[in-house]
């Protein structure tokens, strides 16, 4: 399994990914309810939500169950910039490793099986 695809297409593909999420998260940055520390910030990486579907999910319940943990462990309540980074940094690094790493192994591993199976039917 390699971290970066091989095939010319899907490296195209993985960099146009890593930069839309460069571009959602610096839009992010620049908002100004991110100053005021106003959740409607957050509202622009919700594309990138969608584009990392379904290990995007499990991110941000990962994210949600930490900022839980913080505030009733420590009464600590992150700032919308932290939060921010962290959500931005799930989603990317999660909706990266689905589409360009687990996806194009579990297509091989699909290819090769296939061919077994059709190789041993064929030789019946």
């Amino acid at each position: 399994m390699a971290l970066f695809p091989q095939h010319r297409l899907l490296r195209i593909a993985a960099v146009s990914w890593l930069l839309v999420s460069a571009v959602l998260i610096t839009v992010t940055l620049l908002r100004p309810e991110i100053q005021a520390n106003d959740r409607a910030a957050l509202s622009s990486l919700v594309p990138l939500y969608f584009l990392s579907l379904p290990l995007g999910h499990l991110g941000l319940l990962a994210v949600n169950r930490l900022l839980l943990e913080l505030y009733v462990t420590s009464h600590m309540v992150p700032g919308i910039f932290s939060e921010g980074l962290m959500l931005w940094a799930a989603l990317t690094v999660l909706g990266y490793i689905q589409w360009f790493v687990l996806l194009p192994w579990v297509s091989r591993l699909c290819r090769r099986l296939a061919g077994f199976l059709s190789k041993r039917y064929l030789a019946r």
